[in-house]
């Protein structure tokens, strides 16, 4: 069981990292050949987000955990389930559909939000398979249905880019290709599932149906929360401004980066998890671990948030720059002069500099509201996540009416931080946290030895500098963080295989 677990992370990080920076990349060439109706379809893509958990209510953990302890209730729960989602996915269509009209969109939008709604349903239904493979133990089957999505996406973005004299590349095809993938990536997926399991015809059983959501409720509440405050942002920028749909497509260049990053922070998080809650179970402290990981976690995010931000025209430059005729963005430097939307380009990274550095505060929330998790206080978790949420909303309403897209930005980063402080302080106080000096102190020195660094090599030519960079991300990564317990964290993975 262990070798298999280890197995399926190992691939799981491997598809990921290949495959994941793969669909980013086709997607900003996306951006590029649609311009403003990508930031149409961002605010409508979030609108979605929002609504999300209404599709799966937190029954894919709860199904998980109750499947890995005992197989022979997957029977059972799948033929509710299976009623459940359908009937929660009708809703979830519906709602959206009212939130169009209620919002003013045109029948042409209204007809864009439902596609991508759809395939919100589709994804959120890959989850649920999802969760019944790794409840059996079927790892390899998991790692597949982890990136099969992407891959059909992958193959029809590129039939869109080499075909687009003949189909034109419009963000409705964009979105079309989506669907497929989602809904052909679920239909194998679900007939996988029938054919390891064999459930039986789907059958309701309402007492049944009231308790799963009963129980489900609280992890439903969080995540409902925090998709709010994480998507609202787009949504009321291209519902304020008279020039919304631009603005959110500046907004969209920056945060697609960001999300994408935390997709990896949020892989860490939940390595994390089970180690917090078999510690906690042992009513063992947990200082050491909080300490070690949120050091590790924090000053590579950190570390890159600082790259990144100093780097912010050239990263932007090099993702969304426009070019004419012959000329590249890299040859043997950066050829900036090259880019002939450069007054694009100087405003979306002023939006990105703010934006990158969130993914500090949002990493603090993976280490501490992860253990939170794991003791179970979710209404503390709700709290925070509610209060973050209005306070998001009402910086959203001052500044994005003055600032824009920028506002927003300055929005998110105050927000993130907020609920970022409030964690760390209730985790210190609920688990009775030491302030370790020497561990804040060599974190700083880690921080401080790459921002000197980054600002000494920057005159070196481009491939001397990359490796010079990555030397000196090591160097501040081996003054920051204590690998002795960095090492225990590794072993913590294995024995919770």
């Amino acid at each position: 069981m262990k070798k298999s677990f280890l197995f399926n992370l190992i691939i799981l990080f491997t598809l990921n990292i290949i495959v994941k920076p793969v669909w980013l990349f086709l997607d900003m060439q996306i951006q590029k050949e649609v311009g403003e109706d990508y930031g149409l379809y961002f605010a409508l893509l979030n609108s979605t987000l929002i609504l999300n958990i209404i599709l799966d209510f937190g029954i894919s953990n709860y199904n998980n955990r109750k499947v890995s302890i005992n197989n022979n209730r997957f029977s059972r729960y799948f033929k509710n389930i299976l009623i459940i989602r359908l009937l929660l996915s009708v809703l979830y269509l519906f709602i959206l559909q009212l939130w169009g009209v209620l919002g003013g969109y045109s029948g042409n939008e209204k007809w864009m939000l439902f596609l991508l709604g759809l395939t919100q349903v589709f994804l959120s239904s890959i989850l649920y398979v999802r969760s019944n493979f790794t409840a059996f133990g079927r790892f390899k089957l998991d790692s597949l249905f982890s990136v099969l999505d992407r891959l059909f996406m992958i193959g029809g973005v590129l039939y869109l880019l080499v075909n687009k004299g003949d189909y034109g590349v419009t963000i409705k095809n964009f979105i079309y290709v989506q669907v497929l993938g989602y809904g052909i990536s679920f239909i194998i997926g679900l007939f996988t599932l029938l054919l390891l399991g064999r459930p039986g015809l789907p059958k309701l059983e309402k007492r049944f149906a009231k308790m799963l959501l009963i129980k489900s409720a609280p992890y439903a509440l969080i995540v409902i929360l925090m998709a709010a405050y994480h998507s609202v942002d787009s949504v009321m920028i291209e519902r304020i401004l008279s020039d919304g749909k631009q603005e959110a497509s500046y907004y969209a260049q920056g945060m697609r980066i960001l999300m994408a990053l935390n997709n990896y922070a949020y892989l860490f998080a939940v390595l994390l998890l089970p180690m917090f809650s078999k510690i906690l179970a042992k009513k063992e402290r947990v200082q050491s671990l909080i300490s070690t990981s949120s050091a590790l976690l924090i000053y590579g995010v950190s570390s890159l948030s600082i790259l990144l931000a100093y780097y912010s025209e050239d990263v932007i430059a090099l993702c969304y720059g426009k070019f004419n005729g012959g000329e590249y963005f890299i040859n043997s430097e950066l050829n900036i002069d090259a880019v002939t939307n450069m007054d694009d380009i100087y405003y979306s990274s002023d939006i990105f500099k703010l934006l990158i550095f969130g993914i500090i505060p949002m990493s603090i929330n993976y280490c501490f509201g992860t253990l939170i998790t794991a003791s179970g206080n979710m209404k503390l978790l709700n709290k925070i996540a509610a209060s973050s949420l209005t306070l998001n909303v009402i910086l959203n309403l001052v500044l994005i009416p003055s600032y824009g897209a920028y506002g927003a930005a300055f929005a998110s980063l105050i927000t993130q931080s907020f609920s970022g402080v409030f964690q760390i302080g209730f985790a210190v106080k609920l688990f009775h946290l030491d302030l370790r000096i020497m561990g804040l102190i060599r974190f700083f020195l880690g921080i401080v030895f790459l921002l000197f660094s980054v600002l000494l090599i920057n005159e070196l030519a481009l491939v001397l500098r990359l490796f010079s960079l990555l030397v000196c991300l090591l160097i501040g990564l081996l003054i920051s963080v204590d690998l002795k317990g960095a090492a225990s964290i590794a072993k913590g993975f294995r024995s919770n295989a």
